[in-house]
């Protein structure tokens, strides 16, 4: 099993939506980001961070990210968060979730990909930045009463 670190539920603040009037306030997103350790016996043989991901500058980033622009949708949210973090982190692939509180009477709407690096040696460099062909992306919406 590959080692896994994940960051749960961290808190975007950004402008997104389909209408002028939804992007015209900040919206909270939930991003929920898995991803592997890229050393984990030189990591824990050193103790060094140097050996791992430092899961605070890649929370960091992402926040950033998140409110550098208005964006329409969430699948763009999500790629641009996979971009960012692929130029700055040694990471060959990165699991996200985000959470969106838009829709009444729903807990949230989830939208989840796996996004590979195009850097990475399984992936065609003439591909370009795409999802990972063995996990689609998805929308759902959970229709679970709110808590």
């Amino acid at each position: 099993m590959t080692p896994i670190l994940s960051i749960v539920d961290l808190k975007l603040l950004c402008h997104i939506g389909v209408p002028t009037e939804e992007r015209a306030q900040p919206q909270k997103i939930l991003c929920t980001a898995v991803f592997p350790v890229p050393n984990l016996k030189k990591a824990a043989q050193t103790d060094d961070l140097a050996h791992t991901v430092n899961y605070y500058d890649l929370s960091q980033l992402l926040q950033k990210t998140a409110r550098q622009k208005e964006r329409k949708l969430i699948e763009t949210l999500a790629t641009d968060l996979a971009q960012a973090a692929f130029a700055a982190f040694p990471l060959p692939w990165m699991d996200l979730e985000l959470k969106k509180f838009i829709l009444p009477e729903t807990r949230h709407i989830s939208f989840q990909a796996r996004f590979v690096c195009p850097k990475s040696k399984t992936r065609s460099r003439k591909a370009g930045f795409s999802l990972s062909p063995k996990s689609r992306a998805r929308d759902r919406v959970s229709r679970l009463p709110h808590r």
